[in-house]
């Protein structure tokens, strides 16, 4: 084959895992945008924490309890989206490997591809998770007033 055809070939099928790679980062951002609030409100509840007493002492302490969770949950679906960039990211070694060697790597790529979605959707359930802690966080909030 000649060599033009063949670096399109490489850079037509390197096209998907770099789009994949950008649509995870973004997931990324927004995960780490969840964890900044969840840090900031952490630090503002333990704040009030040493003025508060009684019922809003327990109210706060639950809060924390529930953001500690959700910490956990975010860092865990941020640990999904990494390896979803490290497995995509690896995609093209292995293409370009295919490409210029004419090494059949099909089945090493097609379980790279299946990792990095599985990442994707590991994250999918931690981020889930972490909405639903969300929302009981409010409930709490929201007790006195409803």
């Amino acid at each position: 084959m000649e060599p033009a055809k063949q670096f399109i070939l490489f850079l037509q099928s390197s096209i998907t895992p770099v789009a994949l790679i950008s649509g995870v980062g973004l997931i990324l951002l927004s995960l780490t945008s969840r964890l900044g609030r969840t840090i900031d409100r952490s630090r503002g509840i333990i704040t009030e924490l040493r003025q508060a007493s009684g019922t809003r002492k327990e109210i706060l302490i639950a809060e924390l309890r529930i953001l500690h969770k959700r910490n956990k949950y975010l860092k865990s679906a941020m640990a999904g989206i990494a390896f979803s960039i490290l497995t995509s990211s690896l995609m093209i070694p292995v293409l370009l490997i295919m490409n210029l060697l004419s090494i059949d790597l099909n089945f090493f790529g097609g379980v790279l591809l299946i990792l990095s979605v599985g990442g994707i959707i590991l994250s999918g359930i931690f981020l889930f998770a972490d909405v639903a802690l969300s929302l009981k966080a409010l409930d709490y909030e929201m007790k006195d007033y409803l």
